[in-house]
């Protein structure tokens, strides 16, 4: 199972930096959609936009990706991806530790695409990655 490319992977790092467990962050540098970023647990965050319909916020799209030990460094994996549709992916199981207990190749393919995608237009909305870091 191979990683998210390093492009993606600065960008997470921009939006999660400084978060402890149970933080929260709004990453809004007056873009198209306020980034919202939340820390899970120890390596588990939720990058997602939301919208209003009929008064209530609604996420579209919330992803939750895994930070894992790399060599020296850490690396970033999809875990899974929501849409208002209804549509619910899951790429990788993970027990209460983190770890991943088992994978869904063709999923995991799908979020890593979609996940590239999708931060890249993160960091161009938000106006590239020194000012996503400087919007903490």
């Amino acid at each position: 199972m191979k990683p998210l490319a390093k492009t993606s992977g600065d960008v997470l790092d921009a939006l999660t930096a400084g978060l402890d467990i149970g933080d929260a962050r709004k990453v809004d540098n007056g873009s198209y959609m306020a980034v919202h970023v939340d820390r899970l647990s120890d390596a588990t965050f939720s990058i997602a936009h939301y919208f209003k319909q009929n008064g209530d916020s609604v996420c579209d799209p919330d992803g939750v990706f895994l930070r894992i030990q790399d060599g020296a460094g850490h690396a970033w994996l999809p875990v899974s991806l929501q849409l208002a549709t209804g549509h619910y992916t899951v790429a990788l199981e993970l027990d209460g530790n983190d770890k991943p207990t088992g994978w869904r190749p063709r999923q995991y393919k799908e979020l890593t695409s979609f996940a590239a995608m999708w931060l890249r237009n993160i960091r161009d909305q938000q106006g590239g990655l020194a000012k996503i870091r400087d919007n903490k």
